[in-house]
């Protein structure tokens, strides 16, 4: 628990932006301690406003792992201490908010446990995995439990007052338990605290007992779970589940009708598709038109002739569909729409979706959670790109008249020291004709027995991670494995392991631990630039020319990113490690080497040599470091994680 001045300096920003109601963007390094500092910051603050106006606070993730965190080892921790010196009375009284769909109806579990023990022996594993929803209310806490078992025990969307088991329903003392008078905190992610703004905006009865102010930890994630709440989507999953619950009300006839639409819908969207693209503009041609234009029709239709029959929550669902529908008959020039196209893994059933994001997007934001004038602080370890706050300023919506500080304040750990900065040459006189792919395979072969195992490569594409694997397969006298599906069992073997070699992507980017000797060596094959999509198209259009589009935009987010992957490197005071970046555009005179160093900690020294990296691991490492026993066999992953 040592002294750490900038944690201090940070308390103080947070406490002077709630006190003067003002947004704190407070960009903190990695070890800086950045959630206790909140969480003193919060806690002092409504402990001293009058009585009549505390309201508690929100503590708003992107990560189930850091709401866990915070509930079972941050708050537990802080409210003893701040008990034991007298700065308060009490524990602080802290709930998990989440969506009705994630915590059991004991109703529905009883029946459904009677319908698998009424299918014999074969159904007994999916009884056991079920019958630990006795004692655990939140289904996001039950290991094993299949999707089709999850819906089914799940609160369901409408809760009806004449319930026979509403006395001494779970899910009704929980809901006392989030109203009750001495809660203090409320622990949500992104997704469920925008979904509580939006419901406000409209009217609606709000998810979150009301706040007095919110803390957004993991604050970089925050652009992108906006988008995800502000697109409309009309996908052909959505409605063939509809056709299901129509069949399962008995209208079988509607339900038929529903889906053989769906199927031509998808054959004719199909015909729209360019190449192998993922996502095209929406450009429907007179065919396309005429059969969303028959699906409303036959949406329509059905509640009118089915008025008496059809439930309320199903009825309000065909109409929601009915209208969604619409916005893709007619014009929109407030809103980027584009058709989604993906494969059902193991299936190779082809999904469409028709997508519309609204243009202005940081407008959104603004409108649903900064114009409320509440409070807030936004913490990340990435918020600042380069030398400032600019390209997040507008991402948040926060450039629009909204009273807000900033602070950056570095990690304190001594990266000039602990670490090296690698970008090794690509010229190899002997490889000549090879591929971009038969080259990283190379450089990274060469960089691992350098360090001795002790790697975590990260790509951006999961195409070529799995053709760099088949390529170091037997070339590596460490074991060696990639992350796809099951990821977090892999991570866990890869932990094992005294000097392994582990290739991931996506989620091993930001949110992982790897302390210690784990991760001595990081890798990152290429520069994490955004993927062009039409969303990030359309706001192209927005400046004068290419280049400032990217300087502006595209730049600042890799920035962001690489400094999410880079923090794999160093997780404690005594770790050390050995950066590696292979991506020509960030080596010296490349174009994006100034634009990589601004991203990084100063002054860690740089080398392009590969064999630079085993006597600077020498001279940080004890002797043990080199003589863990070389294991000669390959742990072959291959399961698959969807990027």
């Amino acid at each position: 628990m040592a002294v750490r001045e900038g944690q201090i300096q940070l308390c103080h920003t947070m406490l002077d932006a709630l006190y003067n109601k003002e947004v704190a963007l407070c960009d903190a390094g990695v070890g800086l301690g950045k959630t206790y500092a909140y969480l003193v910051a919060v806690i002092l603050w409504m402990q001293q406003r009058p009585v009549a106006l505390r309201r508690p606070a929100v503590i708003s993730t992107a990560s189930v792992a850091l709401q866990d965190a915070i509930l079972k080892e941050y708050i537990p921790f802080i409210s003893s201490a701040l008990i034991q010196n007298g700065y308060i009375d009490e524990p602080i009284q802290t709930v998990l908010r989440k969506g009705k769909a994630r915590f059991v109806c004991d109703l529905r579990l009883l029946k459904r446990q009677r319908e698998l023990v009424q299918r014999g022996e074969k159904f007994a594993r999916r009884l056991r995995v079920l019958r630990g929803a006795n004692s655990c209310l939140d289904l996001d806490q039950i290991q094993g439990l299949s999707g089709y078992d999850r819906r089914h025990i799940c609160v369901p969307e409408r809760c009806e007052r004449d319930c026979l088991a509403r006395q001494r329903c779970r899910y009704q003392r929980y809901l006392h338990q989030v109203t009750h008078d001495g809660l203090q905190i409320q622990v949500c992610n992104h997704n469920y605290l925008l979904a509580d703004a939006i419901h406000r905006q409209n009217g609606w009865n709000p998810l979150l007992r009301d706040y007095g102010a919110v803390i957004i930890d993991e604050a970089h994630k925050l652009p992108e779970v906006n988008r995800q709440m502000q697109t409309r989507s009309l996908s052909v999953g959505d409605l063939y589940r509809l056709s299901d619950r129509l069949a399962r009300e008995n209208l079988i006839h509607e339900a038929q009708i529903l889906k053989r639409t769906t199927k031509e819908l998808v054959a004719a969207f199909d015909d729209l598709r360019h190449g192998q693209e993922r996502e095209i503009p929406y450009a429907p041609q007179q065919e396309q038109l005429m059969l969303l234009n028959r699906l409303e029709q036959q949406l329509r239709e059905c509640i009118q002739q089915n008025c008496g029959k059809l439930s309320r929550p199903l009825q309000r669902a065909l109409q929601q569909t009915a209208e969604l529908v619409q916005r893709f008959l007619r014009p929109d020039d407030q809103s980027i729409r584009y058709v989604e196209y993906a494969t059902v893994p193991d299936e190779g059933e082809k999904m469409v979706s028709l997508n519309a994001v609204p243009k202005d997007l940081p407008e959104c934001l603004y409108n649903t959670l900064w114009s409320r004038g509440k409070p807030a602080i936004l913490t990340s370890g990435t918020l600042a790109a380069g030398d400032g706050f600019s390209n997040t300023k507008r991402q948040l919506g926060l450039e629009r008249g909204v009273p807000l500080r900033t602070l950056r304040v570095p990690s304190p750990f001594h990266y000039q020291q602990n670490c090296l900065l690698v970008f090794p040459s690509i010229y190899n006189p002997k490889s000549r004709g090879e591929t971009n792919n038969e080259q990283a395979a190379r450089q990274i072969q060469q960089l691992v027995e350098a360090a001795n195992g002790h790697a975590l490569v990260l790509f951006t594409s999961y195409e070529q991670m799995g053709t760099v694997y088949e390529l170091l397969k037997g070339t590596l006298d460490f074991p060696i494995l990639q992350a796809r599906r099951g990821l977090q069992a892999v991570v866990e073997q890869f932990k094992q392991m005294p000097n392994g070699v582990l290739l991931a992507g996506g989620p091993c980017w930001e949110g992982m631990d790897f302390p210690g000797d784990m991760v001595s060596l990081l890798v990152i094959v290429r520069l994490p630039f955004p993927v062009p999509d039409p969303v990030r198209e359309a706001r192209r259009e927005q400046y004068g020319d290419l280049h400032a589009y990217i300087q502006a935009e595209i730049v600042p987010e890799m920035q962001q990113k690489l400094r999410q992957g880079f923090g794999r490197a160093i997780r404690t005071e005594t770790d050390s490690c050995a950066v590696a970046i292979l991506d020509p555009r960030a080596a010296p005179g490349g174009r994006y080497h100034q634009a990589v160093l601004e991203a990084l900690p100063a002054g860690i020294p740089v080398t392009t040599k590969i064999k630079d990296i085993e006597p600077f691991l020498r001279a940080h490492k004890s002797p043990e470091y080199f003589l863990h026993p070389i294991q000669n066999h390959e742990q072959d992953h291959t399961t698959e994680e969807s990027s």
